[in-house]
């Protein structure tokens, strides 16, 4: 029997759904608690803020969920918190690294660093935590930069020339923090010396007396720009079922995610699909698993990869999956619960788990 601990987040709620297929809510935690609880488990359900770390946790199997909360606060809390739990010996589904790769696309490019796969690793990413250094060393183009936070491709710009990778790299690290009145005022009074004079002396002599605030600190990263994907794919991994779903780019755009254009992966495309898919959940320790491919018509491309708080459309508005059975795809249809497979998957890795250790 294993001891199962589901954190909730300060909302009282736990993980991703979209039932409806339009507004995200939290998934069903009785149905949750119900499933487990039928596979033999022990349940314990509580908020992250109410945790007794008087208590020990060693080998309690931690259920948690993040954040994407503007400015990652919320996420720094439960960071603090899931890595203390892993100190004390508790099993953390996913296991630390994940949450740190959580909208943290710098982190996120290291761990594909660890991948024994070259085909996983045609995207070469440089991460930087300012923007002069990354106009230093930044010579080729045209690249993509990335904010190393945020969603819906907002902060995902294309840069096709070093003037449009200045410009582009100071607004994604851009960052100006207020502590207080006085700052603010001070960073008035610079803003007023800079349109009045113009001299490179009032900008330095006054960044290096007030650093109450810091211009261009913003982490992000620069990567080689792929030609010719029309879009990508989504696929959805929950313990050997894929899901999968093709999105294509905005109009006049080369971006897909945030497009809404959503469709099925034609036929044709499928094997190649998830024959590539199935290389990243060999990599991957954990039976949860969300990814964006993109295809050039020649190579597949990995272009981001998640273990948690992942978008669960693609299995909840899937009439279908694929499982790899004796070295082949098969297709099954039907509709699948997030809640069902979830709990499934996380049971059976449990299990996988618990017979390593006997």
């Amino acid at each position: 029997m294993a001891n199962i601990l589901i954190l909730l987040d300060y909302r009282n709620t736990f993980l991703l759904s979209i039932e409806n297929l339009q507004d995200y809510t939290s998934m069903d935690l009785n149905k949750i608690r119900a499933l487990f609880i039928q596979q033999g488990n022990s349940i314990e359900i509580i908020k992250i803020s109410e945790l007794d770390f008087t208590r020990n946790y060693k080998g309690n199997y931690i259920l948690y969920q993040t954040s994407e909360d503007i400015g990652a606060f919320y996420k720094d809390y439960i960071e603090d918190i899931i890595y203390y739990l892993e100190t004390q010996g508790a099993i953390l589904l996913p296991s630390y690294n994940y949450l740190l790769a959580h909208n943290n696309k710098n982190f996120m490019e290291l761990l594909r660093n660890s991948f024994q796969s070259t085909d996983l690793k045609t995207i070469k990413s440089s991460i930087f935590g300012t923007a002069e250094d990354a106009i230093q060393q930044t010579d080729k183009f045209p690249v993509i930069l990335k904010s190393a936070e945020g969603s819906g491709s907002r902060y995902v710009l294309l840069a096709q020339n070093k003037r449009e990778f200045e410009n582009k790299a100071k607004f994604l690290s851009g960052v100006f923090i207020v502590n207080d009145l006085p700052s603010l005022l001070e960073f008035i009074k610079y803003k007023i010396a800079l349109l009045l004079f113009n001299k490179v002396k009032v900008r330095y002599r006054f960044y290096y007396r007030h650093r109450l605030y810091t211009f261009y600190r913003k982490k992000f990263l620069v990567q080689n720009f792929i030609q010719g994907l029309k879009g990508d794919y989504k696929v959805l991994y929950f313990g050997g079922k894929y899901f999968s779903l093709f999105r294509k780019n905005r109009d006049n755009d080369f971006r897909a995610s945030g497009s809404g254009k959503l469709y099925p992966v034609r036929n044709e495309e499928l094997q190649g699909l998830l024959n590539f898919a199935r290389k990243l959940t060999q990599e991957i320790s954990f039976p949860i698993i969300a990814m964006d491919i993109g295809f050039d018509g020649e190579k597949y491309h990995l272009l981001e990869f998640q273990c948690i708080h992942i978008g669960p459309y693609t299995l909840q508005a899937s009439l279908y999956w694929y499982e790899y059975i004796n070295g082949e795809w098969v297709r099954f249809t039907g509709i699948t619960n997030l809640e069902d497979e979830y709990c499934r998957s996380i049971n059976d890795y449990i299990k996988m788990l618990e017979n390593k250790n006997v």
